[in-house]
């Protein structure tokens, strides 16, 4: 196999992991909210039905019933309660996960723009949408609300251990790069609004790292020159300073913007190929 191959298994293995690890994460906190199971006590006699309003009470909010609240989906038996040590053993299996060289796709990220633990979570939660079916329906198990089927900032601060106010602020990564789509209708308030990784992101943590489609129609590909034809030495000087400069700020980790400035674009582009 080749190392892209072995990266791809190591990735794979990772969010399976990880998506274990969250899965038993939102079940037990659905099994916080679940009511105590008592014995069940003899049914009442059904009551007589009320009378239906007529449509003018209708058309103006009088003597109409409220909506009944749809059931949510089956949750597992009492009996299978999510345990601490289940919690404990997917942590450490998820841990062991990560330290694979070269790191997984959300490690990767992570490191590359600095989100903190918890804002790893918060995308990991968010991304799950796209990895596992079955999360929309922990979602709103958790949340205890049949039509909240996806991840809250709400529902972030309640499920994991370190929980931080300030991964909610613009000022932070996962909305400074735009990592999530922020669905807030109207007043809503921020921590109650439908969260969703971008596509991108979610491609990139699946291990395919592909041109961002909304960038592609502002780029185009440069075809490098013939084997024969080398630089001018002007312009093979500056593509020479210009790798010199690149390689230094390598080692401090934050690469520079290059501006080619002139009015030969052709020559820009053959510094920018070489």
């Amino acid at each position: 196999m080749t190392e892209a191959a072995d990266w791809h298994d190591a990735n794979d293995a990772y969010l399976a992991a990880a998506l274990a690890w969250l899965r038993l994460r939102l079940m037990r906190l659905a099994d916080q909210g679940r009511p105590a199971v008592v014995a069940a006590s003899p049914a009442p006699p059904p009551a007589a039905e009320p009378p239906q309003p007529s449509f003018k009470d209708r058309l103006f909010g009088k003597g109409a019933n409220p909506p009944a609240r749809p059931p949510l989906l089956a949750l597992p038996p009492a009996s299978e309660a999510v345990t601490e040590q289940q919690i404990a053993e997917a942590a450490e299996a998820k841990a062991e996960a990560e330290r694979s060289e070269p790191p997984p796709a959300l490690i990767l990220l992570a490191e590359r723009l600095g989100l903190s633990t918890f804002e790893r979570e918060i995308l990991l939660l968010c991304a799950a949408l796209e990895l596992d079916t079955r999360i929309a329906a922990l979602c709103a198990h958790a949340q205890d609300d049949p039509a909240r089927p996806y991840p809250t900032f709400a529902l972030a601060l309640a499920l994991f251990e370190e929980p931080a106010w300030g991964a909610l602020s613009p000022e932070r990564p996962l909305r400074h790069w735009q990592l999530l789509e922020l669905h807030q209708a109207g007043a809503q308030p921020l921590a109650a609004a439908a969260l969703r990784a971008d596509e991108r992101i979610s491609s990139f943590l699946k291990g395919l790292n592909y041109l961002d489609d909304r960038l592609a129609p502002l780029l185009l590909p440069l075809e490098p020159p013939d084997p024969g034809e080398g630089l001018p030495p002007s312009q093979a000087a500056v593509a020479k300073e210009i790798v010199r400069r690149l390689q230094a700020a390598e080692q401090e980790g934050r690469l520079p913007a290059i501006q080619l400035l002139g009015p030969d674009p052709a020559g820009k582009q053959l510094v920018a190929i070489a």
